[in-house]
């Protein structure tokens, strides 16, 4: 997958996808995550999970962002990019 830069952290972030017979048990790291939402793939490739979102930021207190709305949880910047380039790849396949 396409390597992301997040300026307010200055770091950039190498995406894999991998695949697995069992499901793994996720651990969330704390300082990097604030939760570990799960998505059936049929609720991911629903278009109607992505749009706009008023967001705070770091730089801003409420700025517009595409986003997409997943279990009740808002998902968006260099987060968002990711997902939207899995959802392109999948597409793709299946």
């Amino acid at each position: 997958m396409t390597e992301v830069y997040i300026p307010p952290s200055n770091f950039y972030v190498q995406p894999f996808i991998g695949i697995t017979q069992n499901t793994p048990k996720f651990v969330k790291q704390d300082e990097e995550v604030e939760d570990i939402v799960e998505v059936s793939l049929s609720h991911f490739l629903d278009e109607n999970t992505v749009g706009n979102k008023l967001v705070a930021t770091s730089y801003s207190s409420k700025i517009e962002v595409p986003a997409y709305e997943l279990n009740g949880h808002v998902v968006w910047g260099a987060t968002a990019m990711m997902l939207s380039e899995i959802k392109d790849i999948l597409k793709a396949v299946l």
